[in-house]
């Protein structure tokens, strides 16, 4: 049977149906770009919607394959689960903010200095600056699209397999792999790449923490995405290693204070999505 199918390889699927659908609009972006570099990124295509969307397509057509409706029903029940801490919402709204001034106070012991700049308002001219709210408002489905599935079906899939570390690591970096067409045609090369694949690897670790301490929740990581998006799009990204630095070591925190098998103090057995949950 063809779910059957499905259901044994579908972590594989689900990463080929991403690259696919992702690649084949960044790719020739990227290739354009790289090609000539006066050329504009192609940031404003609507085909970029359909590429950040992929982790989700891809999650919603595989779940309904292998589980008709009561897999997509399991899919979507995390993005309801809202009853967290209020410490979590606090952390995952400050945490992005915190990062950057602490690494900025951290500049300024070493006497570095930067201009301050609004990255935002350099991407727009004048004439469009309406475009500024349009892609703040823009934030929140496209991190949705990439949420519902690195959180919502790779991530509970991979930890019944592995323990959260070992998970983390995997989704962070194909998570990053998924990005480097778009990184090259925004000019991100060499060490900066680099950089950009760790960083994003240490950002999957701190997902799963959220994720595994919020009973699985999407919702809470979907707002935790948007909240990183958004402070990047404010607070000027300084060419220091400071902020990668000081993201490592939460990170790094987080793995010896919550342990590597669960990265949660809940040490019951992780359910798959189609298992039900209480609430």
């Amino acid at each position: 049977m063809l779910s059957h199918s499905v259901k044994r390889f579908q972590l594989p699927l689900f990463f080929l149906l991403c690259l696919v659908i992702s690649w084949t609009v960044w790719i020739p972006q990227a290739v354009t770009r790289l090609s000539n570099t006066q050329t504009p990124v192609a940031g404003g295509s609507p085909l970029n919607m359909l590429a950040v969307w992929a982790p989700a397509l891809s999650a919603i057509l595989l779940s309904r394959v292998m589980d008709g409706k009561a897999g997509l029903r399991a899919l979507f029940h995390r993005l309801r689960r809202w009853r967290v801490a209020i410490h979590w919402y606090l952390f995952i709204l400050l945490y992005p903010a915190a990062i950057w001034f602490l690494a900025r106070a951290i500049d300024a012991l070493f006497g570095r200095s930067f201009e301050f700049t609004i990255p935002i308002l350099t991407y727009f001219p004048p004439q469009q600056a309406y475009m500024v709210a349009v892609a703040l408002v823009f934030a929140f489905p496209n991190t949705l699209g990439e949420e519902l599935g690195w959180r919502g079906f790779a991530l509970p899939r991979l930890q019944a397999k592995y323990n959260a570390l070992v998970s983390s690591i995997m989704l962070g970096l194909f998570w990053a792999v998924w990005h480097i067409p778009m990184w090259l045609a925004n000019d991100t090369m060499g060490l900066d790449l680099l950089r950009s694949v760790l960083t994003i690897t240490t950002y999957a670790i701190i997902f799963t923490w959220i994720h595994n301490n919020t009973g699985g929740s999407v919702l809470l990581a979907w707002l935790f995405h948007a909240s990183t998006t958004i402070t990047q799009y404010i607070l000027q990204i300084p060419l220091t290693l400071t902020d990668d630095m000081v993201r490592w070591g939460v990170a790094i925190l987080v793995v010896v204070m919550a342990g590597s098998t669960h990265l949660s103090r809940h040490q019951e057995r992780y359910r798959l999505p189609t298992e039900p949950l209480a609430g």
